[in-house]
């Protein structure tokens, strides 16, 4: 820059112009410091430069990056676009969206993207810190967006209409107003007169329909002509371009020897003109949807097509478009006198003959090339085994014979969801004689006294007749079913539906009935049993005499398997012995924290305490499983799960982590010992999964022995009291 004279005043015209002769006129670079970060800025302003959306000397201690890092306003505006090359419209609607990023100030204008909206669409305005209009340098800031203001971006203004809850509730805190959403307006502006009639539009109507086809199903009778039989026929409407299409269906070995294809795709017009001229002129009116139901006839070049019936694809769209409810289907006359029968008959097998299985015989029966055998390939999916879940039921089981030695054996009856199949094995007791092991290979078990060398497969045994109680002939062999395993009992208890020895509800009915239908007998029965009681506790009754009473109203009427359903459903114990699920449970993870070398306890209770804000010793099920995954435990989704449902809550079902302390303290906590039934100081790892664990399984005799049920929800789930109160005079 040149320096002025002093000599010369200071008047316009004895000045020296400094600009004259430069040719760069670039904004000299400064760094300053903005939130302790130095960064490189167009013009320093200030000697200490602090972000527009706090006071001056008020910045945040860590820099904006950091404390708005990925927290971004969204607003949804529009613009309108003038279009100068269509007479139809004067402008169009064009929606976008307005991110506005806290970390930095910068905006960013994106337009949702339009299937065959013939625009181009995506990032409008890439992420930028856009300039206030008219200025050089002011910047769009946070205070200058919200709903109602409208805001111009590089010479385009864009009206702001609605934003997203985050950007409300934000605004809200920084004692910003935000008005409620404003409505769109039309998205374009007709300047076409309103008396002009719509112009049909070919490409639109494609565009709306493309794929979407009406299906129906008729028939057309041509018995009144010689050797004429009923056409089966499939119609289809082509909603894009209002073609019809019609297609016969054959059957299987009819001899017809006709093409499949009844009528081609095209117009069918509602009536045929008298004559053709080939001068040209208006097409004659052709079918539409509105013409199209059941019962309608189709006039088709003179054949009267009849409609019967349609997919659920054509019912929702008739139930939308024209208000349809009903669709009751038409029956195709004459079908039962058809020369041509339309389905073909079941074949018959020969008897099985006693080799392999009895759908690897009929395999081989029905084809010349013998074809594996394939199961129910949905069940297995189903049913086979998923982590813990095994879909297994195992019983405990005896022989019941006269023969003592044989009385005294104990087998297990596993049962196969995932194939209906079942394998019994026998567990051994030393000098008993009898070796043990597998009694019966894994197999379907065929009901006794039936005819196997039948074409057909004889019933088995399902799942169904898998209860405590029951009373099962296998291969000549008579069980009866004592027992079942926590699993078992578990699984049939979640599927009550398809288990009614299960179903607590059903059970619950049967005794209600029973008393009911007897008179004074709700009266007397409750009167018998109200001082079997326990004396500290009103609600308490032993197993045993609970049982007694059930026998006693229901005599043969209830099975084992229902009374311990109740039993379990209506358990009352104090608690004071440890459950035999939660040690094994605590087991299996000892087993896999010993494995993965992990002993983190105080890093774990710590975080608990620091995640328990107010203090109250419990959090709830998602926040712990959260801090587990956090401080790496070395077991899966399924045992911690497990874990999880077996540790102590309160009343509002979050877990108090003091007890999952305890439960993972393996040192100093006792284990409780299933064989012995005693505590015992020595940790124990989980045992592998064998038969044996079955003589653990409690009998109902040993359920009995110790326990108690729950008598008042027992009396309230009956509900029966109006049957004890005096009717009113």
């Amino acid at each position: 820059m040149a320096m002025r004279n002093p000599r010369l005043p200071m008047l316009p015209g004895y000045g020296a112009n400094p600009l004259i002769g430069k040719t760069k006129f670039g904004v000299r670079p400064v760094f300053t410091s903005i939130d302790k970060v130095n960064m490189l800025v167009d013009k320093a302003t200030e000697e200490n430069y602090v972000p527009s959306l706090y006071a001056r000397k008020q910045a945040p201690e860590l820099p904006t990056w950091i404390m708005y890092d990925k927290n971004i306003l969204r607003f949804e505006a529009y613009f309108q676009q003038t279009l100068h090359e269509m007479r139809s419209a004067s402008s169009v609607l064009r929606k976008v969206n307005i991110f506005f990023f806290l970390e930095d100030g910068t905006i960013k204008v994106m337009e949702p993207r339009t299937d065959n909206s013939g625009m181009s669409q995506g990032t409008m305005i890439c992420r930028q810190r856009i300039r206030l209009p008219h200025s050089y340098d002011l910047y769009y800031d946070v205070l200058d967006l919200n709903i109602g203001r409208e805001v111009t971006f590089h010479g385009k203004v864009f009206k702001i209409v609605n934003c997203d809850n985050f950007t409300r509730v934000f605004l809200n805190r920084l004692g910003i107003n935000v008005p409620d959403p404003l409505n769109w307006p039309d998205a374009v502006e007709r300047t076409i007169p309103k008396e002009k009639p719509p112009k049909h539009r070919p490409f639109r109507q494609f565009l709306d329909f493309d794929r979407q086809v009406l299906r129906f199903y008729g028939y057309w009778d041509d018995r009144g002509s010689e050797f004429g039989t009923i056409h089966t026929l499939e119609i289809h409407y082509f909603l894009a371009d209002d073609t019809i299409e019609i297609k016969e269906s054959l059957p299987p070995n009819s001899g017809t020897e006709a093409g499949p294809m009844f009528m081609k795709r095209m117009r069918l017009p509602r009536k045929l003109p008298d004559h053709v001229e080939m001068t040209g002129g208006p097409l004659p009116a052709s079918y539409s949807p509105a013409d199209l139901s059941i019962g309608a006839v189709m006039n088709v070049f003179g054949r009267n097509v009849v409609l019967t019936d349609c997919d659920p694809f054509t019912k929702e769209y008739y139930r939308v478009t024209y208000g349809f409810d009903t669709f009751v289907p038409l029956a195709t006359p004459g079908s039962e006198s058809h020369c041509v029968s339309t389905s073909v008959a079941d074949r018959q097998l020969p008897p099985w003959n006693g080799y392999g299985s009895y759908a690897d015989s009929a395999e081989n029966c029905r084809t010349v090339e013998p074809k594996p055998v394939h199961g129910d390939f949905m069940k297995f999916l189903h049913k086979d085994k998923v982590g813990f879940d095994s879909h297994n039921l195992r019983f405990a089981a005896r022989l019941i014979t006269d023969n003592p030695d044989d009385a005294g054996r104990y087998f297990i009856v596993q049962y196969f969801l995932s194939d209906d199949t079942m394998g019994i094995f026998e567990l051994g007791e030393r000098n008993s004689g009898f070796k043990g092991g597998k009694f019966f290979r894994r197999d379907k078990m065929y009901h006794p006294d039936v005819d196997f060398f039948v074409p057909n497969e004889p019933p088995s045994y399902t799942d169904k007749d898998m209860w405590i109680g029951n009373e099962l002939v296998i291969r000549k062999h008579r069980f009866r079913l004592i027992a079942a395993d926590e699993y078992a009992l578990r699984y049939m208890e979640l599927h009550a539906k398809e288990y009614p020895m299960a179903n607590v509800p059903l059970i619950m009915d049967k005794i209600r009935r029973t008393l009911a239908g007897k008179e004074n007998g709700y009266k007397d029965f409750v009167a018998k049993y109200m001082n079997a009681v326990l004396p500290h506790n009103k609600d308490l009754m032993t197993m045993r005499c609970f049982k007694q009473a059930l026998k006693e109203i229901m005599c043969e009427k209830m099975t084992e398997h229902e009374f311990i359903t109740l039993a379990r459903y209506f358990r009352g114990d104090p608690g004071q012995e440890p459950s035999p699920r939660r040690e094994m449970i605590r087991s299996l993870v000892f087993t896999e924290l010993t494995r993965g070398l992990w002993d983190d306890r105080a890093r774990l209770q710590e975080g608990l305490l620091h995640a328990d804000e107010a203090k109250l010793g419990a959090l709830p099920v998602p926040r712990i499983r959260q801090l587990l995954r956090a401080h790496r435990l070395p077991i899966n989704t399924d045992l911690m799960d497990c874990m999880l449902g077996v540790l102590e809550k309160d009343d509002d079902c979050n877990i108090r982590y003091d007890d999952l302390m305890s439960f993972l303290d393996f040192q100093t906590r006792p284990v409780y010992n299933l064989a012995e039934g005693d505590y015992q100081k020595v940790v124990r790892h989980a045992p592998p999964v064998k038969f044996t664990e079955c003589k653990q399984w409690a009998d109902v005799d040993t359920l009995i022995k110790a326990g108690y049920v729950n008598w008042s929800a027992f009396l309230c789930q009956l509900n029966l009291e109006h049957l004890v109160k005096d009717p009113q005079p």
